[in-house]
């Protein structure tokens, strides 16, 4: 699944799909499946907007999932994930919405084993 989702006032294209866990293995050396279930967790538990310190965890994981699906979309958008990181003025601008929409579509093809875990 492909999807147009805009931080910072930028769009970024992305591309979500099986493969897509295995490419945030071979980036990150961790479980998309795990990290996803956490974010979840801490988002709904309300600890993403409460404590910074967790925040800050936490959106190094979801930039890693965007950057892993931006790459899976089209590899020429950026030449590496520290270019993506740049192309960022704001992190938490008004609009944090792009949050929601990244673990949305990182969980898409995902979304029966995270019910299922």
């Amino acid at each position: 699944m492909k999807k147009l989702i805009t931080i910072d006032g930028k769009e970024y294209m992305m591309k979500s799909s099986a493969y897509t866990q295995f490419a945030y293995r071979n980036l990150t050396g961790r479980s998309l499946l795990k990290d996803l279930q956490k974010l979840i967790n801490l988002q709904e538990e309300g600890k993403l907007e409460e404590d910074m310190s967790i925040a800050d965890d936490a959106i190094e994981l979801i930039l890693d999932v965007a950057y892993v699906m931006i790459e899976e979309a089209d590899k020429t958008q950026f030449a590496n994930k520290e270019d993506f990181y740049k192309s960022i003025d704001t992190l938490y601008g008004e609009n944090n919405e792009w949050i929601k929409e990244v673990m949305t579509l990182a969980v898409n093809p995902l979304s029966r084993q995270l019910q299922n875990s």
